[in-house]
């Protein structure tokens, strides 16, 4: 539906231009469903600049913000924008540019995970699985660029009209850490590609729920130790179960050394493929295992809710804030791989409350759309409008 007021907007992003990936395609879908509206967008993205520093955390640090302040400059002297939106920290760079020449306009930032909650929650389950930080001179650098990286969301709350972020967590965080006034900061829920919802999801049946899935990077973030022993643990109890990962290409040999020998044959370890077939994958499953230990959103469960899944997932990010256990899948607590075994199981033992679960998260992933989150997004920009002193572009 066209917007009433057609808004220029110059969206500035940290990422590659890819709209199958996590945070891009977030991106890249929401621009998408805005102009959709009727409104006027400008890009900036990573892969459009220059790349010379080869590590990436250095030239994420000292080359990137560089650059993007050139494009961002050279796109204020072409253009007068009624909203700067730009993804994830560097919205101060933006903000230096406009002072300099003194441009109306409100800056957003979009957060697809705030990155020192992140740091603070993985810290803390990287100590649990003994996992090394850095240590001597290597330690040097890295925390040279987690402090810069602080610096740089302190300066991008400080200098931004607002942030949208993706789930409760995140705004919660910001209100107590940053103190940033609540009507600030906007909470949209992300949604699943179209291509997951624009077909109803396979036929629905007892046998699905034997087929076990992952869909994601190959990281302790993600919980694949509490996937993994969860998934051993479940093959070994039904003959006819299986596991299919869906990781990384260099990752599969490491995924199957997961599981003892004896289950490995119903074990499947396949690289990432295209939305299309992604689709096709989710239908020949009936359980999705994500125990992940952080997210920002976690677009892929509802991806899998989109196609009638049972997801088992936790209290993090937009799983958090979704999932309603019992009604529309499970929640369990992090790091817990006999609570994900409870969980399939007890939709093994009772098919009809499964049935129930996989109609509920199909309607609950329905009702989260592009459109939805254009909308929500169109509308933050113009209360932000409303409240300051930029002005919109004849």
């Amino acid at each position: 539906m066209p917007s009433a007021s057609a808004l220029r907007i110059l969206f500035v992003a940290d990422l590659d231009r890819n709209p199958n990936s996590g945070a891009a395609g977030t991106e890249w879908q929401t621009l998408e469903a805005l102009r959709r509206r009727g409104h006027r967008i400008d890009e900036i993205w990573a892969d459009g600049l220059p790349h010379r520093i080869k590590h990436w955390n250095l030239h994420y640090v000292f080359e990137l913000p560089r650059a993007y302040e050139a494009a961002i400059a050279a796109k204020y002297r072409e253009c007068t924008y009624d909203v700067v939106h730009v993804n994830q920290t560097h919205c101060w760079l933006a903000a230096r540019e406009q002072l300099r020449q003194r441009r109306p306009g409100v800056l957003v930032q979009r957060s697809h995970g705030w990155e020192p909650r992140a740091e603070e929650t993985l810290k803390e389950w990287r100590r649990v699985f003994g996992l090394r930080d850095r240590q001597g001179w290597r330690a040097v650098p890295g925390r040279f660029v987690d402090r810069r990286l602080a610096q740089h969301a302190r300066w991008s709350v400080r200098y931004a009209a607002g942030t949208i972020v993706s789930c409760s967590q995140d705004r919660d965080y910001l209100l107590a850490a940053y103190g940033v006034p609540g009507d600030r900061v906007a909470c949209i829920p992300q949604a699943a590609a179209p291509v997951f919802r624009q077909t109803p999801p396979a036929p629905w049946s007892p046998a699905r729920l034997k087929h076990l899935l992952y869909v994601g990077n190959f990281s302790y973030a993600k919980g694949i130790h509490a996937v993994g022993q969860a998934a051993a643990t479940l093959l070994e109890l039904e003959p006819e179960a299986t596991f299919t990962w869906i990781v990384p290409a260099a990752d599969r040999e490491f995924a199957l050394g997961l599981f003892p020998p004896a289950v490995r044959s119903r074990v499947r370890a396949e690289p990432w493929t295209s939305q299309e077939e992604l689709a096709h994958v989710y239908d020949r499953h009936g359980v999705f295992l994500f125990p992940s230990l952080f997210e920002g959103f976690g677009k892929v469960f509802l991806e899998a809710m989109a196609r009638g899944l049972c997801v088992v997932g936790t209290p993090t990010g937009g799983m958090r804030d979704v999932l309603r256990p019992g009604e529309n899948g499970a929640l369990v607590p992090f790091n817990s791989a006999a609570d994900v075994v409870a969980a399939v199981r007890n939709w093994w033992s009772h098919p009809e409350q499964a049935a129930r679960v996989s109609a509920a998260a199909a309607q609950t992933a329905a009702a989260h759309s592009w459109e939805r989150v254009a909308a929500e997004t169109e509308s933050f920009y113009e209360r932000l409008l409303s409240s300051s002193s930029g002005r919109k572009t004849p």
